[in-house]
C-alpha cells in the first residue's frame, strides 16, 4: 500500500512503532559503549556506532513501511533537503554527547516533511520509554495523552531551555551573551543537550521558551510540529518560518514569543 492509501492516523501509529523499535537499539548501547565505538567527526563533534546502526535501521524500516517517501538522516550522505518533495528527516540519537556520557536525555527523532511543510513528527526518549507525536491538525500527544503548552505570560516566571551547539561549532554570534541576559530574566533555565526533547518539553508545558542559535533540521523538524500542535509557536529569531540553513530556532508557548524575539534581536 502506498502512503497515500493509508490514513494519517495509521501512518503515525506505524511511525511510533518503528521509532520505539529503534529506541530499543539505543537502550542496548546505553552505558555499554566501548572506546572503539566512538568516532570523532571533528574537534568536538562525535558519533557512535549506535547512531549509525539506528540510522541504518530506521532507513530500512521506513522504506519498507513507506516506500514512496525519501530519507534524510544526520549521519549519512544525502541529497540537499530542498530536492525532496516528501522526506523523513531523521536524527537517530539527538543528544549524542549526553548519550556517550551516560546522561539519560537523548532521543530518536523522525519528522515528515511534505512539499516544504512538516506533516508528522515523532520523538521517542528511550531511557524514559516516552513517546511524543503529532500530526498536522491532529494535536500533540504523549503516550496517548493530549498535551498543551503552558499558559504562563510572564517571562520572570518562565523556565527556559537552550543549547550551545553554536559555541561548540565556533559560530558567531553565539549563545553566551544571550544567556548572560536571560539568566536575570527567567526563573531558571535548563540545558539537556537534545533540542528534540527541549521542544517536546515546551509542548508539554514543562518549559515556557526554548531558543538555539545553531541546530539542524533533523534536530528540530519533529519537535517543532509537536510544539505547534500543542498550541505553541516556533519560528526563527525574526518571527518567520525557521530556515534550514540558518539554524536559529525560537519555540514558546506563544504568549512569550514577541518578548523573546525582542531580546534575541539584540544578540543576533
Amino acid at each position: 500500500m502506498t502512503t497515500q492509501g493509508q490514513s494519517r492516523h495509521e501512518m503515525l501509529v506505524k511511525l511510533g512503532c518503528i521509532v520505539r523499535d529503534a529506541g530499543a537499539i539505543v537502550r542496548r548501547y546505553f552505558e555499554h559503549l566501548r572506546g572503539d565505538e566512538l568516532i570523532h567527526k571533528g574537534a568536538t563533534d562525535i558519533v557512535t556506532v549506535a547512531d549509525r546502526e539506528v540510522e541504518r535501521y530506521l532507513q530500512r524500516r521506513l522504506h519498507e513501511a513507506f516506500p514512496d517517501i525519501a530519507f534524510y538522516g544526520e549521519e549519512g550522505d544525502y541529497a540537499p533537503l530542498a530536492s525532496y518533495e516528501r522526506v523523513f528527516i531523521v536524527d537517530p540519537i539527538d543528544g549524542t554527547t549526553s548519550f556517550v556520557h551516560g546522561h539519560p536525555f537523548h532521543a530518536v527523532s523522525v519528522g515528515l516533511r511534505e512539499e516544504g511543510q512538516t506533516s508528522a513528527g515523532v520523538v521517542y526518549l528511550p531511557y524514559f520509554d516516552q513517546l511524543y507525536w503529532a500530526g498536522r491538525g491532529q494535536g500533540a500527544w504523549k503516550d496517548g495523552r493530549r498535551i498543551r503548552v503552558s499558559t504562563n505570560a510572564k517571562l520572570l516566571n518562565a523556565l527556559g531551555a537552550t543549547g550551545f551547539g553554536c559555541v561548540r561549532g565556533r559560530i558567531r554570534p553565539d549563545n553566551v551573551p544571550m544567556l548572560s541576559e536571560m539568566i536575570y530574566r527567567l526563573r531558571g533555565f535548563r540545558t539537556c543537550g537534545s533540542a528534540a526533547i527541549d521542544l517536546c518539553y515546551v509542548a508539554e508545558g514543562h518549559y515556557d521558551v526554548f531558543w538555539e542559535y545553531f541546530i539542524q533540521p533533523y534536530d528540530w523538524e519533529a519537535g517543532a510540529l509537536i510544539v505547534e500542535e500543542a498550541g505553541g509557536r516556533v519560528t526563527g529569531f525574526d518571527g518567520k518560518a525557521p530556515q534550514d540553513e540558518r539554524g536559529r530556532i525560537l519555540a514558546s508557548n506563544g504568549l512569550l514569543h514577541q518578548e523573546m524575539m525582542d531580546i534575541l534581536a539584540k544578540h543576533s
